[in-house]
């Protein structure tokens, strides 16, 4: 057994912080050891290293003791496209459009940014699709009956295929409807929620609107986008229509019949046209917003979290052709820490991974749930977890044992990718000391309230500079919130 041993050279692959480590040992003792930048350097290191045991006429041996975040790199299918690993960037408004909801430089450099970034997959951020009501004054709009704008956004996602041809596009539709802002916006409604109210719209509204996404979907595949999200979360005009408040006596409100067809009429209308699943459809969804009558409530009036409506929404449109969905919760006019956890509050973020959860476990196995609100973890020791170890509630490791568990199949990075879009690429190159962890101090959102251009001010001084002058006009905000024009 003792000659077997020493017969041969072991070549050990060990995870670390930083890198992996490469340990050489001969029978019992250690040789030498040294870091592994790449993952791709492993298969030299191991060719190099056995070929040498062959001159020694010993046995080499490969070895490699698993970090638990391997399943990180693995790919996985959404419809009939291959994501190359479990990242995805969530649509994150930039509100660096031109005054008329045009393209900029700045606005193409930011996704330019994140598809080098390396994840899988990149929403592009909550578009509008029509001018008239919108959240932020510079919101990137697509008029998709409006030829300037078709071929502004023609010529611009060209670019990004054909330097990231590997990369999922998706384009998340935008309406507003009660948090539209108007002081440079008309805001509209279904039924008027206090503190927010709004021009009540009609069905022939909702029936346009309809029509609008259908056509934008059509022009989006044609162009090489690889799919849409519905948007029917965080208090927008999806959220509106599907809340137990819209108690409404009209086609689009009172039963749960009449609340979900816009959006299964959406789903229904946009598959039927595009049946190629080469084209994903999806939605992000709050599964509760946590106010009286808000979307995953019992009722009109009621305070209580009743799942069965979201859970009946998920699966009702993916009977209709959604290939994914993306977890979240809360409504971004009213309770900013439900959907965006900060280190106040971080416990939030089991909130997040227990409705992804929830998701999973309600439908069909092949259909893709991105997870959300992790921003918060960042590398694990500050994030104002207890009970759990550092290491052990790290972005990455919280979101790989998630992924492993079965309980989402995607990592959405949020307010993370403000602060480094590079964070997927650093991390499979053994760079995790060079992250730039997002601190969770909502720096963005504020200059997202007070409708800026948003970035991060902590890692980048255009926004530090941005912020200060922010703070000198209108002081430090109490709270955050988004939305109500306030």
């Amino acid at each position: 057994m003792e000659s077997q041993v020493s017969n041969e050279l072991i070549i050990t692959f060990l995870p670390s912080e930083e890198s992996a480590v490469c340990v050489i040992t001969l029978g019992e003792k250690e040789i030498g050891r040294f870091p592994v930048k790449r993952q791709e350097d492993k298969a030299t290191i191991s060719s190099a290293f056995s070929a040498i045991a062959k001159q020694l006429g010993v046995r080499a041996v490969v070895k490699e003791k698993a970090s638990g975040e391997e399943i990180l790199w693995s790919p996985v299918k959404i419809g009939a496209l291959t994501a190359k690993n479990r990242f995805a960037v969530l649509p994150m408004e930039g509100a660096d459009a031109g005054k008329d909801g045009s393209l900029t430089a700045g606005c193409m450099e930011r996704y330019h940014a994140y598809c080098a970034g390396g994840a899988a997959v990149i929403c592009l951020e909550a578009v509008t699709l029509q001018y008239e009501s919108r959240s932020r004054d510079r919101q990137l709009l697509f008029d998709v009956r409006d030829p300037q704008s078709r071929a502004s956004w023609e010529a611009f996602i060209r670019s990004l295929k054909i330097q990231y041809p590997d990369t999922i596009l998706i384009f998340q539709f935008h309406h507003a409807g009660e948090t539209a802002d108007p002081s440079f916006s008309r805001r509209v409604c279904v039924k008027p929620l206090p503190g927010f109210g709004g021009d009540v719209i009609d069905e022939s509204y909702i029936e346009d609107y309809i029509r609008r996404q259908v056509e934008t979907a059509e022009f989006l595949y044609g162009i090489g986008v690889d799919g849409v999200d519905l948007k029917l979360c965080h208090g927008y005009l999806g959220s509106q229509l599907l809340r137990p408040y819209n108690d409404r006596n009209w086609k689009y409100g009172g039963s749960w019949e009449n609340r979900s067809r816009f959006a299964f009429e959406t789903c229904e209308k946009i598959r039927s046209r595009i049946p190629d699943h080469h084209f994903l459809l999806g939605a992000r969804v709050s599964m509760y917003e946590e106010m009286p009558g808000g979307q995953g409530h019992a009722g009109a009036d009621s305070p209580y979290i009743d799942l069965k409506e979201p859970i009946a929404l998920i699966q009702g449109l993916e009977q209709r052709g959604c290939d994914f969905f993306g977890e979240t919760i809360g409504n971004a006019s009213l309770y900013w820490e439900n959907m965006a956890p900060d280190r106040s509050c971080a416990v939030n973020v089991y909130k997040h991974a227990s409705m992804a959860k929830q998701m999973k476990e309600h439908l069909r196995t092949e259909t893709i749930v991105i997870g959300a609100g992790m921003s918060v973890l960042g590398d694990g020791t500050e994030n104002g977890l207890r009970g759990i170890e550092a290491e052990k509630s790290s972005l990455p490791a919280f979101g790989s044992s998630c992924i492993r568990d079965g309980g989402m199949d995607l990592i959405g990075l949020g307010r993370q990718s403000l602060a480094d879009p590079e964070l997927p690429r650093k991390l499979r190159d053994g760079r995790r000391k060079e992250i730039h962890w997002c601190r969770t101090c909502n720096l963005c959102s504020e200059l997202e309230m007070r409708q800026q251009s948003i970035g991060c001010p902590v890692y980048r001084e255009t926004y530090r500079t941005l912020l200060q002058k922010v703070r000198k006009e209108y002081g430090k905000p109490e709270r955050i919130i988004t939305g109500d024009g306030e």
